[in-house]
C-alpha cells in the first residue's frame, strides 16, 4: 500500500466543537489512517497559553458539499501513484458526523500528541464517497491567536 501525508493549520481562535480538516476517500478507494500528530502554535511570537485541548476524530456519514482548501498530499514513497483520497479544510456544508467521536485525545497546548494507528490499532475508512474522517477541536475554544496544527498519514 502507498502511504501519504498532509499537514494543515486551523483558523486562529478556533471555536469549540468545530471541524477544521477532513480526510475523504472516493467510492472505489478507501484508506487506513496510520498516524495523527497535533500541536498548538500561536500567530504571534509568544508561548502558547497552557490549557488542555481535545482533538476529536469523527466518522463522516455523507460527503458534504463544496470542499475547499484542498491540500495536496505528499507521497512518502516517491514511486507511488498520486493519492486518491483528498484532504480538505473547508466545506460549504460540512459532512454529517457520527456521534460520539470515534476517537478523542486530550493534550496540553504547550506540548503535542503523536498517535500511531499501526498493526493492531487499525483505523479503516471505507471506500465510499459518503465515508471519511473529520478532525475537530472539542470542548474548549482555542485562545486568541492560537492554531491547531495537524499532520495526518494514511495508506491506500
Amino acid at each position: 500500500m502507498a502511504r501519504y501525508a498532509a499537514t494543515v493549520e486551523s483558523a486562529a481562535t478556533l471555536a469549540a466543537d468545530t471541524g477544521f480538516a477532513w480526510l475523504n476517500p472516493i467510492s472505489t478507494v478507501g484508506c487506513k489512517l496510520r498516524r495523527v500528530t497535533a500541536g498548538i502554535i500561536t500567530t504571534t511570537a509568544v508561548v502558547p497559553t497552557s490549557q488542555q485541548v481535545v482533538l476529536g476524530i469523527a466518522r463522516a456519514t455523507n460527503a458534504g458539499t463544496t470542499p475547499g482548501g484542498l491540500v495536496t498530499p505528499a507521497k512518502l514513497d516517491p514511486n507511488s501513484a498520486a493519492a486518491s483520497c483528498t484532504f480538505a479544510t473547508t466545506y460549504a456544508t460540512p459532512p454529517t458526523l457520527t456521534s460520539p467521536d470515534q476517537y478523542k485525545v486530550a493534550f496540553n497546548s504547550q506540548s503535542g500528541v503523536d498517535l500511531p494507528f499501526e498493526l493492531l490499532e487499525e483505523f479503516i475508512v471505507a471506500a465510499s464517497a459518503n465515508a471519511g474522517l473529520a478532525f475537530l477541536n472539542r470542548d474548549i475554544a482555542l485562545p486568541t491567536n492560537h492554531k491547531l496544527v495537524l499532520a495526518v498519514e494514511w495508506e491506500e
